[in-house]
């Protein structure tokens, strides 16, 4: 991309959009919306979309939960491109939660740092994409192809399990899904997340597995402990065995699964997420429940991973069911080639440099990429690096201001690049 005074000025007229991204970011993220409640940010978006002459609507999930698109048509002959971004937050905080994480929960400005899980994961990426495509209209470039900006929801979402049951609850990149299964798609995807600038190429897949340990209801006096752990009829003791065989079988599993591609490396990690009895403390729980994350290289296959865990079960001599409850797969983007060289040109126009390697991280999660990559729609990941806090659990849930702005000109230009201009 050589230099181009249309260019530059398509990249001031973003410049000046500082206050106005910033402002937007925290409307959005002040506005509360968990997974399956995303309705109100999704309003909020097409309301701001088609006040700015993009054409925007809503595809309804269910009554709370949404899907907003908003469609910059091309002339027709050219590279149709979708700038995906996530609207849900996760799950709603409990009611017993703290100060800070509450705080955390909404969004702030001080200095050059943006603040909020919401913001960071992912309404700044959704507000970039939606600076970026005013501007390209306001620049006056007419694109060849069609850009189309979503806000999904569901991406976050957690899965069936349990009594938590239905279509709130469908597992990840369920908006996505929906999106692309209702006929919105294009010919390639640039889902904007995090990524340290780095071109994401892959991203893991992931299996949730639940582990029930039996033991038997016993009255504190009568306990008869016996002579050996599966003797025993305490279902939490035996847990406790259980859960030091997986930490340590999580460790040599993320070593033996690291898996390095010309896109970075892949280590892809587990970890036990939920331990649940039943009963309260009035009596002891007649079993244990486990539930572990492990996350997936691509191509790996789930009932791999069941069998593992259903061998190490028997090692330890306790009684334990195993199951699957979800499952989602990962994938290396291919045939992205062009989507790749346009964010890769796009990035040394506005930096000078070429794009860094994502962080490790940033390659072995679950992001709906893979939804795209799996219809078929090659798809990669680009966005700003996070920073620093507090109060989060994370502590990751910040960002630099002018790390958004210059992620939305790299998505102007990508979209200019990719989809090409009368």
């Amino acid at each position: 991309m050589k230099k181009d005074k249309s260019y530059d000025e398509l990249l001031e007229l973003i410049e000046k959009d500082r206050a106005e991204l910033v402002d937007l970011c925290l409307r959005l993220g002040n506005t509360p919306s968990p997974h399956a409640r995303e309705r109100r940010v999704g309003e909020a978006v097409i309301d701001w979309l088609n006040k700015n002459g993009i054409v925007a609507f809503l595809q309804f999930i269910t009554e709370e939960s949404v899907n907003a698109v908003g469609v910059i048509p091309g002339s027709g002959d050219g590279t149709s491109l979708i700038f995906n971004a996530h609207m849900d937050t996760g799950p709603e905080l409990p009611p017993d939660a703290s100060e800070a994480q509450r705080k955390i929960e909404g969004a702030w400005a001080e200095g050059d740092l943006i603040f909020g899980k919401g913001v960071i994961n992912d309404k700044a990426q959704l507000c970039a994409f939606m600076i970026a495509a005013r501007a390209i209209k306001r620049s006056g470039f007419r694109l060849k192809g069609d850009l189309t900006i979503t806000g999904v929801a569901f991406e976050t979402g957690s899965p069936s399990v349990d009594e938590f049951q239905g279509i709130n609850y469908p597992g990840e990149g369920f908006g996505t899904k929906w999106l692309v299964d209702r006929g919105v798609t294009a010919d390639y995807a640039l889902v904007g997340e995090t990524s340290g600038f780095g071109v994401v190429k892959a991203e893991c897949g992931a299996v949730w597995l639940k582990i029930r340990v039996k033991g038997r209801e016993i009255y504190t006096p009568r306990l008869e402990r016996g002579s050996s752990l599966k003797e025993h009829p305490n279902a939490f003791l035996k847990t406790a065995h259980l859960l030091l065989a997986l930490e340590e079988w999580a460790i040599q599993y993320e070593q033996r699964e690291r898996h390095e591609f010309p896109g970075g490396t892949i280590i892809p990690k587990a970890q036990v997420i939920e331990v649940r009895g039943e009963g309260g403390v009035t009596r002891p729980s007649p079993h244990c429940d486990v539930y572990i994350d492990v996350r997936l290289v691509p191509g790996k296959k789930p009932l791999t991973i069941k069998k593992e865990i259903e061998r190490l079960v028997r090692a330890l001599n306790i009684d334990c069911d195993v199951s699957v409850f979800q499952y989602s797969r990962g994938y290396i983007a291919k045939n992205a080639e062009l989507l790749i060289s346009a964010i890769e040109e796009a990035h040394r126009y506005v930096f000078g440099t070429e794009p860094p390697a994502p962080p490790s991280a940033e390659v072995s999660m679950w992001r709906d990429l893979n939804v795209f990559n799996e219809v078929g729609i090659p798809s990669v990941c680009y966005g700003p690096p996070r920073q620093r806090e507090a109060m989060s659990g994370a502590q990751n849930r910040a960002m630099k201001i002018s790390d958004l702005i210059a992620a939305t000109k790299v998505y102007a230009l990508t979209a200019l690049a990719l989809c090409g201009v009368e």
